[in-house]
């Protein structure tokens, strides 16, 4: 029975490991494309105040 135990313990953790990793590649990633949708919001503000200005 503690054999079994042990088992479900380990798959528990295994899962948790799983889990985290997973969270964590996704984590990477979204940090990744910051930068490339901040400057997307920067060239879209000048875009916008140049086309303000340009009327």
């Amino acid at each position: 029975m503690r054999y079994i135990s042990d088992l479900e313990r380990k798959v528990q953790t295994l899962q948790t490991e799983r889990d985290t990793n997973g969270l964590s590649v996704e984590n990477n990633e979204l940090k990744l494309r910051v930068p490339s949708m901040e400057q997307q919001v920067h060239l879209q503000d000048g875009h916008d105040l140049f086309s303000k200005t340009s009327v």
